[in-house]
Parts: C-alpha cells; structure tokens; sequence
C-alpha cells in the first residue's frame, strides 16, 4: 500500500468503522495525510494545512457524548448508514487529494496552503459532495475530466468523487482560491 495514495483514501474512508469516537477521525485524517505525501506532497506545514482538525476540541467533545451513543444505536440498527458514511469519507478524501493535485498544478502549494485549505472548505461545504446522496436525490452529475487512473483503487476513489458532483467542487475550489489570491496578493 505505499505507491498509491488512493489505497489511504480508501483507507481513510474505512476509519469510520472504527467503533471508538475521536480515534476514527484521527485515523481518517492520518490515512489522508499518507494519501497527500505519496501524491508528492511532503512540506510539512503544506500537510499540517490541509489535514489539521479545524473544530473546537470543547464542543467536539461535547458533540461526541451526546450524540455518540445516539449514532451507535442507528449504525448498528440501520447498517446503510456506515455504507454511507465510509463512501462520503472516501469521496471526501478524494476530493481532497484532488484539490491538491490541481493547487499544486496552478503553483499554489506549498506557498498558500491556508488559502487552498481554505478554499476547499468553502467548496466542499457550498457542494453536496455525498455520492449516496446525490445518487438518491437525482442530483445532476456534470461531467469531471480526470486522469486516466489504473489501479482499480484510484479508479474507485474518482468514481465516488465524480458521482458526488466533483466537477461542482473543482469549479467552486478554483472561484474561491482566485479570489483570495487575487485580495491578498
């Protein structure tokens, strides 16, 4: 599993089935980062920035006992819902990697990394990026031009990315990180 970075976005999906709260994310975010260093990534403060925890460690906290024993009981009763879970963590991953593939193409990275995780927070959270969802609500799906990949992993974890509307995502990723970097540059 070292050569591909798609093996840790699938990986980084899959902590989700890690039953302890707060370890699933570490994980997560941990496969991620493997993911962005194999994709050629390997500033350190460039990874700090686009994998850092962003939340409030309170309030996550807080979050997590109230609403941890109420999400076991609907994971174990309603199993659909981890499915849905381990593809919206996989297709976020990829997302991921993929906004910073094309940041890193447009000489963004590792000079504004802030601005790009900035920019990808905007795009991933105006965009319903879940490809379970998009798929259920008949979400229109525009076309998304990516590289031929050909492991059968890196063809997976752009397939949930482009069913999950990744086209949508590049367009708002880029509107947002031109205009940051045209205000501050």
């Amino acid at each position: 599993m070292n050569g591909s970075p798609w093996s840790w976005v699938l990986l980084s999906g899959l902590a989700y089935l890690v039953p302890l709260p707060f370890v699933d994310d570490w994980l997560a975010r941990r496969a991620l980062r493997r993911a962005l260093v194999l994709d050629g990534h390997a500033d350190e403060d460039t990874l700090r920035a686009l994998t850092e925890d962003r939340a409030s460690v309170l309030v996550g906290c807080l979050t997590t006992m109230v609403l941890w024993p109420i999400k076991k009981l609907f994971k174990t009763v309603l199993w659909f819902l981890t499915v849905k879970e381990v593809l919206d963590r996989t297709a976020f991953a990829a997302n991921v990697v993929s906004l910073a593939r094309d940041a890193r193409s447009a000489g963004w990275l590792p000079e504004h990394a802030p601005v790009v995780r900035d920019a990808m927070e905007v795009a991933l959270g105006r965009t319903n990026w879940s490809p379970v969802t998009r798929v259920l609500t008949r979400q229109s799906r525009p076309p998304l031009a990516e590289p031929p990949e050909t492991t059968s992993l890196g063809r997976l974890a752009l397939g949930l990315r482009r069913h999950g509307g990744g086209a949508l995502v590049t367009e708002k990723f880029f509107e947002r990180a031109r205009s940051e970097l045209s205000a501050g540059g």
